[in-house]
């Protein structure tokens, strides 16, 4: 792999069938194929772009984004989602849905965006 020209070494990481956790294995085996698959490269914005395609029109291309970074904290905010929807019925079963009921969603450390994004995913999963 390391002796391939960048260009088709990016091809190759950007491929559908590798996961975020190949390309993170990848990128610790030598210089060569972490520089491949820097924060802020092609690589992890494609990673991002087939997990959660809705959400790419709140980025410009012109944003110095690390698209690492950015997979990662959508990543955990699904995560944290995940937990507080599956809360819902233990706390709120009863006719009252208390004022402080929605506080562990308003203190999110993600943006808005992301949140929504996770509902939606979990709103369309089927069997739901």
């Amino acid at each position: 792999l390391t002796d391939l020209p960048g260009e088709l070494l990016e091809l190759i990481l950007c491929c559908d069938v590798l996961g975020a956790a190949d390309i993170g294995r990848v990128s610790c085996t030598c210089r060569r194929l972490r520089e491949a698959c820097q924060p802020r490269g092609k690589v992890w914005r494609e990673r991002f772009r087939l997990r959660w395609p809705s959400l790419l029109k709140y980025y410009s291309h012109a944003d110095g984004v690390s698209w690492l970074e950015e997979y990662k904290a959508r990543h955990n905010a699904g995560l944290e989602a995940q937990r507080i929807v599956a809360s819902f019925s233990k706390r709120f079963f009863s006719e009252h849905v208390p004022c402080d009921g929605f506080s562990d969603i308003e203190t999110l450390g993600c943006p808005s965006h992301f949140f929504e994004d996770e509902l939606m995913c979990i709103l369309n999963m089927e069997g739901r």
